[in-house]
């Protein structure tokens, strides 16, 4: 009698949590869809997770913000990361010679295959400036290959899956490399829960803003007047009591921590690279690329036998932007400059002070037109 009793009351739960989902799911559909007028003014920036999801909501308003404001958006890896005493961003959001903002979106690993599905998906994408900056670095080391981990950080399996429809089949073999071999319970998994975080936007979402709307302006990341008076407009070199110019790299920095050996005979960053120029120009997308520069004299002072390697994956990626006849800003001169790297691939502010520069030049050649 107790088994019988048992079974009686999980049979009794379980129809009460499936009631519970049923009523859940049917009141989300009286929910209506939190909408938000233009922009009135440029976003600096955009949370990891919506741009990961393609969440709609956040998406359109943060590009809808840049394209409205004749801005320009720009993305890139680790070494566009904020710095210290600015980065090349900062200063051209600072400089009052140029007449638009520069939002802005980067990370470790973030490199132009995680673009594909927001470009593919994305119709207010077309139109839009940016400014991609390319580090030769990633052809160095496991970088050089394709990376699952940084895929997966940065878009979602059920994002691509849907926005690779109808197939480029160009974009998917790139792609595909970065994706991990899912079974077909995985993809099941992945879909149901991409399904559910829709069906929670409803809720936290959709049904909160419709309550109260301000709670989604105070989420957001404004380029505002009063803060770009706040920011840097020049940079010096680094002081020579926290810098090591002999090795060209931050005072605290060991070279022997790591190092990162080029792999100039891997073709995978070139044949993505190619892919998101001839994605950008099906897509109209204004794109410039900003090749960065190398630590030429770390590796002529400690590795000097790979530094023809670096030199070559540098090449290759410039040979790839002369072919596919792409707009790119040249900063490799940058790479014997003195005081111009942190570390063996990151630059310190007074590099971006330096790349601020021939950006700059670009921008204002471009806009006077």
């Amino acid at each position: 009698m107790k088994e019988l009793y048992r079974l009686k009351l999980l049979a009794r739960v379980g129809g009460c949590v499936m009631a519970a989902l049923f009523f859940w799911l049917v009141l989300s559909l009286c929910i209506p869809t939190f909408h938000v007028t233009e922009p009135k003014g440029q976003l600096y920036t955009i949370r990891h997770q919506e741009l990961r999801d393609n969440n709609p909501l956040y998406t359109d308003f943060f590009l809808k913000s840049i394209k409205n404001h004749n801005g320009w958006l720009v993305l890139g890896t680790s070494e566009t990361n904020p710095r210290p005493k600015g980065n090349y961003y900062d200063f051209l959001n600072a400089d009052t010679s140029l007449h638009c903002g520069f939002s802005m979106i980067c990370g470790a690993g973030r490199t132009a295959c995680t673009y594909f599905p927001l470009i593919q998906s994305n119709e207010n994408i077309r139109g839009l400036k940016v400014i991609f900056f390319l580090n030769p670095s990633y052809g160095c080391g496991k970088l050089a290959f394709s990376n699952e981990d940084y895929f997966d950080r940065y878009v979602s399996n059920a994002i691509y899956r849907k926005a690779n429809r109808p197939v480029n089949q160009e974009v998917d073999d790139i792609l595909k490399v970065n994706q991990p071999v899912a079974s077909w319970f995985s993809n099941i998994e992945e879909s149901m829960a991409y399904g559910l975080e829709r069906l929670r936007r409803k809720y936290y979402q959709d049904l909160v803003f419709w309550m109260k709307p301000q709670k989604f302006y105070d989420k957001l990341v404004w380029l505002r007047s009063e803060t770009v008076e706040r920011l840097p407009k020049s940079c010096d070199r680094p002081e020579k009591s926290r810098y090591n110019y002999e090795l060209n790299v931050g005072a605290d920095f060991d070279v022997h921590s790591y190092t990162l050996w080029p792999h100039p005979e891997s073709s995978y960053r070139c044949d993505e690279l190619r892919t998101m120029i001839r994605l950008c120009k099906a897509y109209q997308v204004d794109i410039v690329f900003v090749l960065g520069p190398h630590n030429h004299i770390a590796y002529k002072k400690v590795h000097p036998e790979e530094l023809p390697k670096i030199q070559e994956v540098s090449e290759n990626l410039r040979q790839v932007l002369e072919q596919e006849n792409a707009a790119f800003i040249d900063c490799t001169d940058l790479s014997t400059v003195p005081g111009v790297f942190a570390d063996w691939q990151h630059h310190t502010s007074y590099g971006g002070y330096l790349i601020y520069q021939k950006i700059k030049a670009y921008v204002l050649e471009k806009e006077n037109r």
